[in-house]
């Protein structure tokens, strides 16, 4: 087995959704989750900017989700997802989302 994909499933099964696929499933996506570093301040996507093709899951640290105002909307941590509207929608962010610590990015 692969030691980083171990290292996420481990991680994963911990947190909704992921604790209700079975195991071949989570395997299987842990094998193709791509992990971000991401310093303090860091933009990891902008307000107006196009929706990518993945969403995104804190594994340490700390993501905030700022509004136009640049009031700060929601406050994501260690096993929350942002960045959804890549599942559900087409078009452009409507939060800024920006490291309010260092964080590590799944």
């Amino acid at each position: 087995m692969n030691t980083i994909a171990e290292r996420i499933y481990d991680f994963l099964k911990g947190f909704p959704p992921f604790n209700m696929l079975s195991r071949e499933q989570l395997f299987a996506i842990s094998k193709a989750v791509e992990v971000i570093y991401v310093e303090k301040d860091q933009t990891v996507f902008s307000i107006n900017q196009s929706i990518e093709s993945h969403f995104y899951v804190v594994k340490d640290g700390a993501i905030g989700l700022y509004s136009e105002a640049n009031t700060l909307v929601d406050k994501c941590d260690e096993g929350d997802i942002f960045g959804l509207r890549a599942l559900i929608r087409t078009g452009t962010y409507i939060l800024d989302a920006k490291a309010i610590e260092e964080s590590v990015l799944y």
